[in-house]
């Protein structure tokens, strides 16, 4: 009995000797006096974060001595690090530093949406993490670039061998630790697929517990039977459902987003679980090709369909309907070129304006043929096609999560969207501080927890002790986002520090130039 005691003495002593050795190690980071927005939409309170390596280690009140480094955030919020649930950033693999992310506040991206992936994620999944990257990156898997793939750019279903070996595709890049399954079903060769075809391969994701991302069929006419179509796919394939860049689109339906807002929340009452993303402007950004009609751009030679007289016809009466009745109306300068490197001085000027450069009478025809000229070339465009009342309505209801749809841009390259560089701090200045649209709390939550939770990240997206150390701390008074439609390569102020895995990728506003960043793989990546 005697042993027995001792033993248990030197048992509480050790645990106290190692106990009081951890109290005793410092900190790598101590953030000291910060407002705390913690990601789960509770209120903020005031804490000291302690960081060790890449994960918070402690909250509470931490003395300054027992941090290596401290970060004063007197009057500034601290949250988790902005999570980008919809982007096209595979360009991370020419510039690591995702730098006009992370100026955001951006921690962690999800690429391969809108139907458009890189093919074998496996193999750039290792180039990122041999190269290194500044903030964190996932992966769909796009439809439209196993479908290419497969079966090239053409309109017709696939064969029974074609869908098993589409099915095989998903399959293998869900194993390499893709996060989901995304469609264009706007864009070729995804418009030529039909509901069936994207359950069955839903339903591969669904086994290895990936979700479902669409950029739906329509965003304009039949915006309502679109997301009825995305909301069929999650049921059938029991898959949960992310409608990409919810939107109006068309200045005929503005007001409409009271029908969308409602059948998504009615939806999600029944039980399935359907969520949105959205961007914080009336704009849109995509090529010059979505004027197009989808039988024009089947195969390698669409290109040559525009020099056939008849076929030229048809496809200008379908732009000029485009034009009129769903992107620009009574306003041809709403369809603003974005970039097109064979003439750089039209960029950031709207259709009427170039058409009046170039001496045309501004009339709808000479916009459809000037639409016909600019396509031959690489182009992207700015549609300014929504309304603020739909915005407003659509980022405050509980189920829209904030996003970019951006890309990594090249500083003063073009005139892109604003989106690529303000979209966060934008919710926060415009949205929360400004209209009080939405609370703190609530647009910190959109950006982080409810990112996490839709991806399956269970380690962040939460202030929270062993947590990834991804953590914003910025000035809630003075964040704002500079980037204008007009001069967009402007970075956003009030942000001061951005850390990401526990390593500060900008401080005090200026790039570090630090790679801290990690692939975050799918659940059902192979072991």
């Amino acid at each position: 009995m005697k042993k027995i005691i001792i033993t248990f003495l030197a048992l509480i002593t050790i645990a106290a000797i190692f106990y009081n050795c951890i109290r005793l190690e410092k900190f790598d980071y101590v953030i000291k006096n910060g407002k705390v927005v913690d990601g789960t939409g509770n209120p903020w309170y005031k804490a000291d974060i302690g960081i060790i390596g890449d994960k918070i280690a402690e909250i509470g009140l931490i003395p300054e001595e027992k941090g290596k480094m401290v970060i004063d955030a007197k009057g500034k919020v601290v949250s988790p690090g902005f999570i980008d649930i919809h982007t096209h950033t595979e360009g991370v693999a020419k510039d690591p530093t995702a730098h006009n992310y992370i100026m955001q506040g951006v921690t962690t991206v999800i690429a391969g949406n809108c139907g458009g992936s890189r093919i074998s994620l496996k193999d750039f999944f290792k180039k990122i993490e041999k190269q290194g990257i500044a903030l964190n990156f996932a992966s769909l898997v796009g439809h439209g670039s196993v479908r290419d793939t497969v079966m090239g750019n053409e309109a017709r279903e696939p064969t029974e061998e074609e869908l098993e070996e589409m099915k095989k595709f998903v399959e293998k890049e869900m194993k390499a630790g893709a996060v989901g399954l995304s469609t264009g079903l706007e864009y070729t060769p995804g418009v030529y697929s039909k509901t069936d075809e994207i359950i069955e391969l839903a339903k591969v994701v669904s086994r290895y517990g990936g979700f479902y991302a669409s950029h739906i069929r329509d965003e304009e006419a039949k915006v309502v039977e679109s997301i009825e179509e995305a909301i069929e796919i999650g049921e059938k394939a029991n898959i949960p459902v992310e409608v990409s860049h919810f939107k109006i689109f068309g200045v005929e339906r503005w007001g409409h987003s009271k029908i969308t807002v409602s059948l998504i929340n009615e939806t999600r009452k029944k039980g399935i679980d359907v969520t949105v993303d959205q961007y914080p402007y009336t704009a849109a950004s995509t090529g010059l090709v979505i004027l197009f009609p989808p039988w024009a751009l089947e195969g390698e030679e669409w290109k040559e369909r525009i020099k056939n007289p008849e076929l030229k016809k048809e496809i200008k009466e379908y732009i000029i309907y485009k034009i009129m009745h769903e992107y620009a109306g009574n306003d041809l300068n709403r369809i603003q070129i974005a970039n097109y490197p064979e003439d750089t001085s039209i960029e950031g000027k709207g259709l009427k304006d170039i058409l009046e450069m170039k001496e045309k009478e501004v009339t709808p025809d000479n916009a459809a043929e000037l639409v016909l000229e600019l396509i031959l070339e690489k182009n992207d465009a700015v549609y300014h096609a929504m309304s603020e009342e739909d915005v407003e309505r659509i980022i405050k209801n509980p189920a829209t999560m904030h996003a970019s749809d951006g890309h990594i841009t090249e500083m003063n390259i073009g005139i892109p969207h604003p989106r690529n560089y303000g979209t966060f701090p934008r919710v926060l200045a415009e949205y929360v501080r400004e209209k009080g649209i939405i609370t703190l709390e609530e647009a910190i939550r959109k950006m982080t927890s409810m990112a996490a939770s839709r991806i399956g990240i269970k380690d962040a997206g939460i202030i929270s002790v062993d947590k990834r150390a991804d953590i914003v701390v910025f000035d809630p008074l003075t964040i704002r986002d500079k980037a204008t439609f007009e001069k967009p390569h402007q970075y956003p102020e009030g942000i001061e520090y951005v850390l990401v895995n526990g390593e500060i990728v900008v401080d005090h506003g200026t790039i570090t130039g630090k790679l801290p960043g990690k692939i975050i793989y799918g659940p059902g990546k192979e072991k």
